[in-house]
């Protein structure tokens, strides 16, 4: 009814034609037909350099002196003759050498597969085959060891089989093995002249599929791209694009019912703020685990283990747009947000997994549980726990929040961002016992802290390694002080403290509790991340009391400068625990020795 609603009359026509344009698109740029980089390199190239048929390079003949001085002046960023290729130092004249050296690679590939015969040029294939398990075990029905013996018994005789020998296949089917030897090469050669036939038409365009490689699919390793999860990433993304779309309506109905006043109906019946906060979400969780269980069973994953992964994913972004539909009550608002947390959700989520197989820091993705899931790669508990345990901690905290602020005074009302949060704050606060709300909401922000911390590591690992630092350093301590000290501060605003020493004690609380929290994330996350400058820089390694000292002495900081200043010298009070705490980083890493 919703989309029926939303997209009537006209629109339905101007949204199949975004549609339709959005495809053509897609399918001009998958195949390079339409590339964005054309001339993106502009290439010197002396009157005995080899032709480069690539649409990524503008060609520029001149002689070795001219080309020296282009090369020099940064008029071209690479300089080819044909015996060598010249380039400066500077990252985008190396890029370029990069890429015409892979250029030059497949065109030798080419020339090989063109004047010598196929077996000779490219004599080693290699045959994927899936082991089936055997019957009530997880033992595989035929051992590698055995296909190995079959393979050197062959290769002993000459490759001629054994009198009356046979070979059992993977299917387990025992077959005579007359033929085999005349058979695998015929078929070997046909896939080496259909690889050789799209790399000499520049038609290499990634395969997006489940798996790496198919049964029975003949690899030849110097033809093989090399295994960039970008396709099993891609796949693991379709499941997130329905989600977004079924979330987008919920919080649109949110509004909507906002704007007409129907929550006014709901304010008064004799339901609770969580029983109406869940019964919106439920319609909508149901739409997206279903599309989970479609899209699993098309590509013929692993269910249970795709709605272990997914479910999590899920929770977190309904907890995201309940956050935007609590705060907001207009169209205009809820886009822009909804658009932001589209951002921040897809850059976390898509961002990490790329680094499959290369960085640990890749586990703090579900997405990455995916890729292994359709790689028929374990996944481990704790792999599992990393990347689930923050999603759901963030959404415990939505709905938790989000049942204390359910009243008129707070959804209907039009407030800066930074307001409404320190009022949802402290509607969700217990009043008369605000050391207790201290240590549950430090508990509860460290999710949140945990995945914004880790997101800020994945990004920044990429950089110059003391830039990194810096960056990692600064970001992380801003938000670690902020968490600890937020509920404290809106205390201190609302006036619930009288002294100093009550400000001092839910300082110390709030620390502890929130060293505590960490210390356990930190405790799982190192099970699966190896220990690195970053994960010490943030977290403060493995130590215990010194790092408790270090969370007391800046939250009360923090703390007692707010108590004296008011909430707005909050932000100067941050600044300046964050400070004291960054030098304590910094001196673990040994910068002050």
């Amino acid at each position: 009814m919703r989309l029926r609603t939303r997209f009537g009359g006209k629109m339905i026509a101007a949204v199949i034609i975004l549609l339709a344009a959005a495809a053509i698109v897609s399918f001009f740029v998958y195949q390079q037909g339409m590339i964005l980089a054309r001339d993106f390199y502009i290439v010197g190239a002396a009157p005995s350099a080899p032709e480069l048929n690539d649409k990524r390079f503008h060609v520029i003949r001149a002689s070795p002196q001219d080309g020296s001085i282009m090369l020099n002046n940064r008029r071209i960023d690479i300089y080819l003759t044909g015996a060598a290729i010249f380039a400066r130092e500077d990252d985008r004249s190396q890029y370029a050498l990069g890429a015409i050296k892979t250029y030059l690679e497949k065109r030798e590939l080419a020339r090989l597969g063109s004047e010598y015969p196929l077996a000779q040029a490219f004599p080693l294939r290699v045959e994927v085959n899936y082991l089936k398990a055997a019957a009530g075990s997880k033992v595989a029905a035929v051992s590698l060891a055995d296909i190995v013996g079959q393979a050197q018994k062959l290769s002993s005789q000459g490759g001629q089989p054994a009198a009356g020998a046979t070979v059992q296949d993977i299917g387990g089917n025992n077959s005579a093995v007359g033929g085999v030897k005349d058979a695998v090469p015929a078929l070997s050669d046909a896939e080496v002249g259909r690889q050789l036939s799209a790399l000499r038409q520049d038609q290499s365009a990634p395969q997006f599929k489940a798996e790496f490689a198919s049964n029975k699919q003949v690899i030849i390793p110097s033809l093989m791209e090399p295994p960039i999860p970008l396709a099993q990433v891609l796949l693991a993304f379709a499941y997130i694009l329905p989600i977004f779309f079924i979330s987008i309506f919920f919080t649109s109905g949110f509004i909507e019912e906002k704007l007409a006043r129907k929550i006014n109906v709901l304010l008064a019946a004799p339901v609770t703020p969580f029983q109406v906060i869940i019964g919106k979400m439920l319609p909508y969780i149901g739409y997206s685990l279903l599309v989970v269980v479609l899209i699993t069973l098309a590509l013929r994953g692993n269910l249970l283990l795709a709605l272990a992964i997914f479910i999590p994913v899920i929770l977190f972004i309904f907890a995201v747009y309940l956050g935007v539909a609590l705060q907001y009550r207009s169209y205009r608002d809820q886009t822009f947000f909804s658009l932001v947390a589209i951002t921040g959700i897809t850059g976390y989520l898509i961002f990490p997994a790329m680094f499959v197989g290369i960085n640990d820091l890749s586990y703090v993705s579900p997405l990455t549980l995916a890729v292994q899931m359709y790689r028929d790669v374990p996944v481990t508990l704790y792999q599992y726990l990393l990347s689930a345990v923050p999603m759901l901690l963030v959404f415990v905290l939505a709905v938790a929040v989000g049942t204390r602020v359910f009243n008129e005074e707070y959804l209907l009302s039009f407030r800066p961002l930074h307001v409404k949060i320190r009022e949802a704050i402290f509607f969700a606060m217990e009043k008369n016992r605000l050391a207790l709300s201290a240590a549950i909401f430090s508990l509860l922000f460290i999710s949140v802290v945990f995945m914004l911390e880790l997101g800020v590591i994945t990004v920044s690992i990429n950089l110059p390694r003391a830039l990194a630092l810096g960056i990692c350093i600064f970001i992380c301590v801003i938000i670690e002080e902020t968490a600890k000290s937020l509920t404290v501060a809106v205390t201190i605003e609302r006036r619930l403290v009288k002294s100093w020493q009550q400000v001092l004690w839910l300082a110390v609380i709030s620390a502890a509790f929130f060293f505590i929290g960490e210390k356990l994330l930190l405790f799982m996350s190192l099970r699966v991340i190896a220990e690195s400058v970053f994960t010490t820089a943030v977290f403060a390694g493995n130590l215990l009391w010194l790092p408790l000292l270090v969370h007391i002495v800046s939250t009360v900081t923090v703390c007692l400068i707010t108590y004296r200043t008011g909430i707005r010298g909050y932000p100067l009070a941050v600044l300046a625990g964050s400070i004291i705490h960054g030098i304590y980083n910094l001196s673990l890493l040994g910068v002050f020795r």
